[in-house]
């Protein structure tokens, strides 16, 4: 039987565990221990089984809309029980949530550029997917515990500007996983040794990747059911790997991996790890919303008109904080993703701009993309072309939407932004939401005295 099929088999039994699963959970034998027991037991059911079509674009979305269609359902019904559903809050934000999407969907696909824009942004999105699942590069050592580093770092930037961040960062996933598979502790991955001589621009990537496998190892044994203090041990487990491994001055860009790797193959325990982070690092709970918002605009489930990761970013995250975080991760993969088509930015700042409005977390994302791009590919034709892309003059709205958001002097901020962030050691920072104006001249003044 092909891969396809075996996965496509799967589909039923992972939706009707976690299904089941969070109807159990609905009940008030729920919390019980024996409750609990059953919930743990259909989660790993439903996991085991989403893995082998978890890599399959069109099923794994497929699965993200009928998880949350079922979802929405049970937790409808369990609101109408308490009447919940039938207060004048609970309808207006139902309602307010319906008209949002279909203003997006009308947005996306009202005009033949509109729609010639959506067809470019699907077309880009699966370049970047296909690019992540394909990564040639070995996931185990040579036979004398060694790893092809350099030749696997010059084969993936031959690919050229756009591949290589992709690539670079499924080079540090699989080389992670290759030491970590060979069974010994991991210490000084890519702070010593080969690892810290690899070139400077490869770093922020590999970082990221790095983190990838360690969220993973770390966090896959969890369930909604685990204790607080089990969630708590894993997270810290994670936070020592990235510390043993990481240099400081990227370090940022592995931990921001634990959010992407959660809000994407574990959506359950993205509140249930968040709560346990803000106890242990509050740092490390800002890249995690962060890494968050990378993934909401990579679920599948978000390409189709009307599902909006931004509505995502903003309805989702507890907090201001991590609202912020999660919108500036929701641009920086918006922003690299398309950065080929300025036009597909400018398209949606024209027409979209209300679901960013209220603060700069938008212009923040898009700007670290730019910069984490630029350092990884240094005089990156598609940064360059990004950062002089001007709106026709003639469309107003357009013109006065990309002065709000991006600005006029975008290669300029680029380039003082840049030169700050490395003479201070803070690129990984990137990877986390700050007032960049702000952040940059407080760290330029401390460079001074």
């Amino acid at each position: 039987m092909s891969g396809i099929a075996t996965a496509a088999l799967k589909f039923p039994v992972a939706l009707s565990s976690f299904g089941i699963q969070k109807l159990v959970g609905a009940l008030p034998l729920g919390d019980t221990e024996t409750g609990k027991a059953v919930r743990a037991s259909l989660y790993k059911t439903g996991e085991s089984a989403k893995q082998d079509f978890a890599s399959n674009t069109a099923l794994f979305g497929a699965f993200q809309f009928s998880d949350k269609a079922q979802s929405a359902l049970i937790d409808f019904a369990a609101d109408a029980v308490t009447l919940k559903a039938f207060t004048p809050s609970y309808m207006r934000n139902m309602f307010n949530g319906l008209m949002q999407g279909s203003s997006g969907a009308i947005g996306a696909v009202g005009t033949a550029f509109a729609r010639n824009l959506l067809r470019e942004q699907f077309g880009n999105t699966f370049d970047v997917i296909s690019y992540v699942n394909h990564v040639d590069a070995p996931s185990t050592l040579t036979p004398d515990g060694d790893y092809p580093i350099d030749e696997m770092i010059a084969k993936m930037y031959s690919r050229g500007d756009y591949p290589a961040l992709w690539l670079v960062e499924g080079l540090g996933e699989r080389y992670a996983h290759a030491y970590l598979n060979d069974g010994e502790e991991l210490y000084g991955l890519l702070s010593s040794g080969k690892g810290l001589e690899i070139p400077d621009k490869t770093q922020l990537m590999m970082h990221a990747g790095m983190g990838i496998i360690f969220a993973k190892h770390c966090i896959a044994k969890l369930t909604p059911c685990s204790p607080e203090g089990e969630i708590g041990e894993a997270i810290k487990q994670f936070l020592d790997m990235c510390d043993a491994n990481s240099q400081e001055r990227y370090k940022g860009a592995a931990v921001e991996s634990l959010g992407l790797v959660t809000r994407t193959w574990y959506g359950q325990m993205v509140q249930l790890i968040y709560a346990q982070l803000l106890k242990i690092d509050q740092a490390a709970s800002e890249y995690f919303w962060r890494g968050a918002g990378r993934a909401m605009y990579f679920a599948p489930m978000y390409m189709l008109p009307g599902f909006s990761p931004w509505q995502a970013a903003n309805t989702e995250p507890p907090d201001d904080t991590a609202r912020r975080n999660a919108r500036a991760g929701v641009a920086w993969a918006f922003t690299i993703v398309n950065i080929r088509q300025p036009q597909i930015h400018c398209n949606f700042l024209r027409n979209r701009n209300f679901e960013i409005a209220g603060n700069d977390a938008f212009t923040t994302g898009v700007y670290s993309t730019l910069l984490m791009a630029g350092e990884m590919v240094p005089d990156h034709a598609y940064v360059k072309a990004f950062a002089e892309f001007k709106p026709d003059p003639n469309d107003k709205p357009a013109v006065e939407a990309w002065e709000r958001f991006i600005g006029t002097d975008c290669e300029a901020r680029l380039a003082f932004y840049r030169k700050t962030l490395k003479a201070a050691n803070k690129m990984g920072e990137v990877f986390r939401y700050h007032p960049l104006p702000e952040y940059i001249e407080h760290l330029a003044a401390g460079l001074q005295s």
